[in-house]
């Protein structure tokens, strides 16, 4: 048996702790890469917590890193209850609630210390680990995945404990954030409260209308894009006044559609209400007149091309 070993660099405010989730410290692990893919000589030692240690020592991974994680995925594991208390509670509502009973007021009391806790022990970073002064290079936290406070060790992890927190079928919450993306998991959480509890029919059509939702928004972000690429800003001296069938075309109406590229009768519906709230700070009659009047201009813009390339005081503007 080897007595040769390294120990990682403990900086001052950290000694005593383990690395690990930043409990006191019980005793150093000693880690040999499993398999060995880097060529390590000797066992590097990890300063542990007991728990952490009895963990650590069931586990055989190729790096400190992912021994890392999956010492955290054990936590999760162990403390998933307490945890959990996090998600169905907030601070103020156990203080309030009505408990009655030795155990109850017991978790009133407790509970959401219990919770902090665990929180904090999943969430710990550790510090960065050196050797002799010597950074340990390849360590890396690019796959752990956040939400709503707790730090999880990568996005199925957090999954997998999330799909169990809420009584979500994994494959479906799976699904759910396939098509929403990893940075909408509190949407994807919601819609599948909404609707996992179906049958597996009315499920695909949840899914269905999910899709056809998200295309319909793909497609509304790429218009205003485009309407966005159009908008410019023209003084309002450059503006012609003009009248078309007994009705006056208000250049601050037509300075508002070139600005937000309502140029069309099509992109002036799509900003109504836009238009309406920006108007509606002189006054309705106001609002309502400069757009019944933009939409007689527009109208007779696409209406009459041959008067919008010839006759239009303000062609050049479009």
């Amino acid at each position: 048996m080897t007595t040769s070993y390294l120990s990682i660099d403990v900086p001052f405010e950290f000694r005593h702790t383990c690395w690990f989730c930043g409990e006191p410290y019980y005793e150093s692990h000693a880690f040999m890469a499993k398999p060995n893919y880097d060529g390590q000589s000797e066992p590097i030692m990890v300063p542990c917590c007991q728990e952490c240690f009895s963990f650590s020592n069931d586990i055989k991974v190729s790096s400190l890193d992912i021994l890392r994680d999956k010492v955290k995925e054990k936590l999760h594991k162990k403390y998933q209850k307490h945890l959990q208390i996090g998600v169905n509670w907030t601070k103020e509502e156990l203080e309030d609630s009505e408990f009655e009973g030795k155990a109850l007021e017991g978790f009133r009391e407790s509970g959401w210390k219990m919770f902090e806790i665990a929180k904090e022990r999943v969430n710990y970073r550790g510090w960065a680990v050196s050797i002799d002064g010597i950074p340990v290079e390849g360590l890396t936290t690019a796959f752990q995945f956040e939400f709503d406070g707790i730090v999880y060790t990568s996005l199925n992890h957090a999954v997998t404990q999330l799909a169990t927190a809420y009584a979500i079928p994994q494959p479906y919450l799976e699904q759910v954030i396939e098509l929403v993306g990893r940075d909408k998991m509190a949407y994807a959480l919601r819609f599948c409260k909404t609707s996992y509890g179906y049958s597996a029919a009315e499920r695909e059509a949840s899914l269905a209308s999910l899709r056809a939702l998200l295309a319909e928004e793909k497609a509304n972000k790429s218009e205003e894009k485009k309407v966005s690429k159009r908008g410019r800003k023209v003084p309002i001296s450059e503006i012609k006044e003009l009248i078309l069938f007994r009705t006056m075309i208000s250049p601050y109406a037509i300075q508002w559609a070139l600005e937000h590229g309502a140029t069309t009768l099509h992109a002036l519906a799509q900003q109504e209400d836009a238009f309406f709230e920006h108007f509606n700070q002189e006054s309705e009659l106001t609002a309502f007149t400069y757009f019944n009047a933009l939409q007689v201009y527009l109208e007779q813009r696409e209406n009459d091309h041959e008067w919008a390339e010839t006759s239009d005081p303000n062609k050049h503007l479009f």
